[in-house]
């Protein structure tokens, strides 16, 4: 059995709405706030004609065929907000480390290849001096901070682009197969991106593997858990 982590979050969310999703600081979102803003996020990308390119099978293992977004944050809801929109919208997210200079994220946005980016007003500065040369970056989502910083021209405020898109599911199908991309910090060389399938990553890393319970088998396992109290995708 393998599992989409879009798919396993939204069945979580339909056992427990009203359970705790993300706690960050003074803000606590329910399954059901959580689900609604990543369903919007998912189909704001969408509507940006972000989305699956070409199916694994029909790729080599080193390749991917799915749009990229760059999660350029520091620790925040949006974060893992971004990652569970982008996988409900089969666009496959990576992370940028926030304390690149220019030249670091210059060359990490390139060999991600993204064509969209979510990022803190903070890094605002930055990432202008390096969008000239990023024209197929044509995606930019702004979450406001305490800054104070403008949107960059063409960029788009997160919570207006939430609140812009639909709340319905996505018209999309999720794969095992989709990614998740993980860039090395590149401390012995330049960043390399690592694919991982959802369904490898979830029971390597994520949940789907639980200490005294073994691996899910099954969606009854993953929601008979959740009902119960028990992890199955990642504690906030």
């Amino acid at each position: 059995m393998e599992f989409n982590l879009a798919e396993v979050h939204e069945a979580v969310a339909g056992v427990i709405p009203d359970h705790e999703c993300i706690v960050w600081r003074d803000r606590r979102l329910t399954y059901t706030e959580v689900t609604e803003r990543t369903r919007r996020l998912a189909n704001y990308l969408i509507g940006r004609d972000l989305g699956i390119r070409k199916e694994r099978s029909a790729l080599a293992g080193w390749e991917s065929g799915q749009s990229h977004v760059a999660l350029y944050l520091f620790n925040c809801n949006e974060y893992l907000e971004g990652m569970l929109g982008s996988f409900k919208a089969r666009v496959a997210p990576l992370n940028v480390n926030y304390r690149y200079v220019a030249e670091e994220l210059l060359y990490l946005l390139r060999d991600a290849r993204a064509e969209a980016i979510i990022y803190h007003a903070a890094m605002a500065p930055t990432l202008a001096a390096v969008l000239p040369e990023l024209p197929g970056l044509t995606t930019l989502i702004q979450v406001a901070d305490e800054s104070g910083n403008a949107l960059l021209p063409g960029a788009v405020d997160y919570e207006a682009a939430l609140q812009s898109a639909s709340a319905d599911k996505p018209a999309v199908t999720p794969s095992p197969d989709d990614l998740y991309v993980l860039y090395t910090g590149g401390t012995t060389g330049m960043p390399k991106g690592v694919l991982w399938r959802q369904s490898d990553i979830y029971f390597a890393a994520l949940g789907g593997s639980v200490p005294g319970y073994g691996e899910h088998e099954s969606w009854e396992s993953i929601l008979s858990m959740a009902g119960a109290g028990q992890r199955v995708l990642p504690a906030p």
